[in-house]
């Protein structure tokens, strides 16, 4: 614990003892004697006062110069002297000693309350000086942890929003590639479908007529071959409706036709393969778009009429499309059980995520609203740009909901058409010439 130190200075012993006797509250400080200025000023170098009482009347170096002295040095230059004399007690010598540093300049006799309380004043400010300084040191070092925490804050903040970036850029990179590997099997799609097309379908087309020719001919002259024929002819009906499901699973070849129409094909062929009931809305405009948009609304679609079917237990959907001044707004609904909570954090369930991914590659935003037993509503908006524009057909307001029936001969019937080349055109007439 601190105890405060008082230096008491005079070259007179009895002087000493007697200034000494008057400072009865030992408890509060610890007094120390210095019998000159010279002895005054090796105490003052080895020990911190609260306050030095200096006798002005001293040998060698009187107290006017050892209070010089004293406040010289950095250790004890704020430290407080109270001047005590009984020989200088005139007012230029009173003046002399507060230029010197004084702090009070006493005559003797001195009246002991007053010494004590001089003295106690300075020894509480001595005891408030040192408590502001241990507080200026534990700010200080509260001062340096802290600047040391904010350089740690600093540090992780700044590599937390490096690992956000980074997470960003691949996120970026991700939808990126996703976004190509779906373009890339959009696009193999179309050419596996258009090859089997041109190639497969050609050939059925003129090997169907071939014996259809063969058939005709046949029907009074040889009837057993004719019953055959009959049946080829029916493989080979099975065939090319296989090849054109085929077609229509890679990419159907009503997208060439234009989105509106690729949307209702779609909605139909759903109702019919399903049995719910469907009711579209569509905007009065033909949306005109480059392909690989057009193409990615309607896997939208494709993909939300697949989860009603898979997981909703409805018997009702609709299918809205509203074209406003700058956005493309479509909304998929049905009556069903909802979505549960979880059910979109399955593992292998990425139907949702896939047409979200497709959304925000579109640009646009995707949102779900659903509940237990209320339905599922998904809701899309995709901005229009340069690369979406609207065809008027010649309708005023909005299209009426067109609403299916589930009769098996709504389907649509795509039919492939043929490129007869010259050299197929001389061997269809030789074929005839021979069958005649």
């Amino acid at each position: 614990m601190f105890t405060p130190k008082v230096l008491l200075v005079n070259d007179d012993p009895a002087s000493l003892l007697a200034l000494a006797s008057l400072l009865t509250d030992r408890e509060n400080y610890e007094v120390i004697t210095a019998r000159s200025g010279e002895e005054a000023l090796r105490k003052v170098l080895t020990h911190d006062f609260a306050v030095i009482l200096l006798d002005v009347s001293m040998p060698s170096m009187d107290g006017f110069e050892a209070a010089e002295a004293i406040h010289s040095h950095p250790r004890s230059a704020a430290v407080p002297i109270i001047f005590v004399t009984a020989h200088y007690a005139d007012e230029m010598n009173r003046l002399k000693g507060y230029q010197r540093g004084a702090v009070d300049y006493l005559f003797t006799p001195i009246i002991p309350q007053i010494l004590q309380s001089k003295v106690a004043v300075f020894v509480e400010l001595a005891k408030k000086n040192l408590q502001l300084q241990h507080q200026k040191m534990e700010l200080e070092k509260l001062n340096e942890d802290l600047q040391e925490q904010r350089k740690q804050d600093l540090q992780h903040i700044n590599e937390r929003r490096q690992a956000e970036e980074a997470l960003r850029q691949s996120q970026e990179e991700l939808r990126q590639l996703a976004s190509y590997q779906e373009r890339i099997k959009e696009d193999e799609r179309k050419r596996i479908a258009r090859e089997i097309h041109d190639e497969l379908g050609q050939n059925l087309l003129a090997l169907r007529i071939d014996i259809a020719m063969l058939h005709a001919r046949t029907g009074a002259t040889h009837p057993k071959l004719n019953k055959k024929v009959h049946g080829v002819l029916d493989h080979i009906d099975s065939t090319m409706k296989a090849m054109r499901a085929i077609i229509n699973n890679l990419r159907p070849t009503v997208l060439d036709l234009g989105l509106n129409a690729a949307i209702e094909w779609q909605v139909k062929e759903f109702q019919r393969r399903t049995g719910i009931a469907c009711e579209l809305t569509m905007p009065p405009t033909e949306l005109v778009m480059d392909d690989g948009r057009a193409t990615a609304l309607f896997r939208i679609v494709q993909e939300s009429l697949n989860n009603v079917f898979r997981h909703a237990r409805a018997t009702k959907a609709n299918i809205e499309l509203v074209l406003t001044e700058s956005r493309l707004l479509m909304k998929i609904a049905d009556n069903g059980v909802g979505i549960f909570p979880g059910c979109r954090r399955k593992a292998n369930s990425f139907g949702l995520v896939g047409i979200k991914e497709r959304v925000s590659t579109l640009g646009g935003e995707f949102d779900i609203h659903t509940g237990q037993d209320i339905g599922t509503a998904l809701s899309v908006s995709i901005p229009l740009d340069d690369a979406i524009g609207t065809t008027n057909v010649g309708m005023e307001g909005s299209l009426p909901p067109i609403i299916f029936d589930r009769r098996a001969s709504d389907a649509l019937d795509l039919k492939i058409s043929r490129k007869r080349t010259p050299a197929r055109r001389k061997k269809e007439s030789d074929n005839i010439n021979e069958l005649t």
